[in-house]
């Protein structure tokens, strides 16, 4: 048996798609067939799918966001976690925290990010990555 052989002939016949899809059955599915109805990740499966959403999310962020490479790494770090809960378009509704991240006032932007739905949804997070912030 040859696994790489079975692998480019699922690959063949099943195809892959990127989105959710109802199959010949009506199941939801994603991918080359996996049937998400009964789908189950292992951590180690789920660590490396988001390794490689955050390269690609990190890759969008700086064609998005110029300053961003000049950031320190906690900077980029709470961006790139903001950009990954809120996605790109909903981190940009932050004018005024980018504008300050921009030009590294850190204790304005800090204030900024608590001020917003996102604080009020998720008051944990927003304040650990406002303090991060802030003390930066």
């Amino acid at each position: 048996m040859n696994i790489d052989e079975i692998i480019k002939s699922i690959k063949n016949n099943e195809g892959f798609r990127s989105r959710v899809y109802k199959d010949s059955l009506g199941f939801d599915t994603i991918g080359y067939g996996f049937a998400i109805k009964n789908l189950e990740l292992s951590e180690s499966i789920s660590d490396i799918l988001l390794k490689q959403k955050l390269l690609m999310l990190i890759i969008n962020i700086h064609e998005r966001f110029q300053w961003f490479r000049k950031m320190p790494d906690k900077i980029q770090g709470v961006v790139v976690e903001m950009c990954y809960q809120l996605g790109i378009t909903g981190f940009s509704k932050f004018r005024k925290t980018i504008a300050y991240l921009a030009n590294k006032r850190w204790k304005e932007a800090s204030k900024e990010m608590m001020n917003s739905r996102w604080a009020v949804q998720t008051p944990n997070r927003a304040k650990e990555l406002s303090e991060i912030v802030r003390e930066s």
